[in-house]
């Protein structure tokens, strides 16, 4: 189960637990069958990474991509750095936006949000999990009812296009930074990571049917933070539970694209805290082109690169699948062929 949050807690960041995302990928008023489509394409993406983590038994994801990419891996490197360092802009970006509600002191609460993600990231995956395994829980709740709360009953889908290829950049998107800390996960049964999948892949899909419910209820698709605004106008109360959800849902996906950069400098900078902070510097850079700057234009091309990172580690599956099976045969020929010598040795 705490694998199955750290799934949930990856995806739901701030762009995910504000709408932002949904408004991006799939306009205003979204088509419900949306999350049902999303959340089979969560649950396939969550099973394969968790099998490519099984089979390459590394806990770092520049060695995961060695393993999967071979002298490709530099590329995927670069392709998952540009990502974690995009989504850990977008959350420092939002940590401010959220701190602005109150007082502007950026980039000050950002900092601070990300010398915490810091520390912990410097104590390990452990240290992930745990965090996920506290918030994720109190963060679906409370998100749930910000939405339920949002939606005007009897509530009537509005029908909208469904645009499949935007279903797909929008999972891809989200999978890939689950995927440079999925990947490292490699004590799971076949069972454990089917489990864990599905129990994500539901939760993420009940969580964006409530989202594009409260969407089509309102008009905030405008605002920079859409389920704030929808939290505001439906009174002080849900405004004061929707905050500290969006503030939690950061802080676990900064958590998560925290990880993998610092994993992945640790193989160049050996002094812990040094390579701490070149990951915050240069989050903060990204984050300063504001938050919904990164959503709208760094999101989908994560999303687009990102199929072809997926297909290609399906591929590694296939591909060390076939070269197991060839060795086994090719082991019980060589069996065969001695038990025979050793037969006709006797007579």
């Amino acid at each position: 189960m705490s694998v199955a949050m750290l799934i949930v807690g990856t995806m739901i960041g701030a762009g995910f637990a504000s709408g932002r995302e949904v408004v991006s990928f799939f306009g205003a008023v979204p088509n419900m069958f949306i999350a049902l489509i999303a959340g089979v394409l969560v649950f396939g993406c969550s099973v394969l990474f968790l099998f490519v983590g099984r089979r390459v038994k590394k806990s770092d994801i520049g060695e995961v991509n060695g393993a999967v990419f071979g002298k490709l891996r530099p590329f995927a490197d670069v392709f998952m750095l540009f990502n974690s360092l995009s989504v850990l802009g977008a959350m420092l970006a939002a940590t401010d936006s959220i701190a602005a509600e109150f007082i502007d002191i950026r980039p000050a609460a950002s900092i601070v949000l990300g010398l915490i993600c810091a520390v912990i990231a410097v104590k390990g995956l452990n240290g992930v999990i745990k965090a996920n395994a506290v918030l994720v829980p109190v963060m679906v709740g409370f998100l749930c009812v910000c939405s339920i709360c949002a939606i005007d009953f009897p509530f009537k889908a509005q029908s909208s296009s469904l645009r499949l290829y935007s279903i797909v950049l929008y999972v891809s998107m989200n999978m890939i930074l689950g995927g440079g800390v999925l990947t490292t996960v490699n004590k799971l049964s076949p069972r454990e990571i089917i489990l864990s999948s599905a129990v994500a892949s539901v939760i993420i899909s009940a969580l964006l049917m409530f989202i594009m419910g409260a969407l089509q209820s309102s008009s905030a698709a405008h605002a920079d933070m859409p389920m704030i605004l929808i939290a505001l106008k439906s009174g002080k109360a849900m405004y004061f539970v929707c905050l500290p959800v969006i503030a939690a849902s950061i802080f676990t996906t900064m958590l998560s694209a925290y990880k993998s950069l610092y994993d992945y400098l640790c193989g160049f900078i050996k002094h812990k805290f040094i390579a701490a902070g070149a990951v915050l510097i240069g989050g903060l850079f990204v984050g300063a082109f504001g938050f919904s700057g990164v959503v709208g234009k760094l999101y989908p091309i994560i999303g687009a690169i990102g199929i072809l990172y997926l297909i290609c580690n399906g591929w590694f599956l296939i591909r060390t699948r076939v070269k197991r099976k060839v060795k086994r045969k090719a082991r019980r020929i060589r069996s065969a062929v001695k038990r025979c010598g050793r037969v006709r040795a006797d007579r």
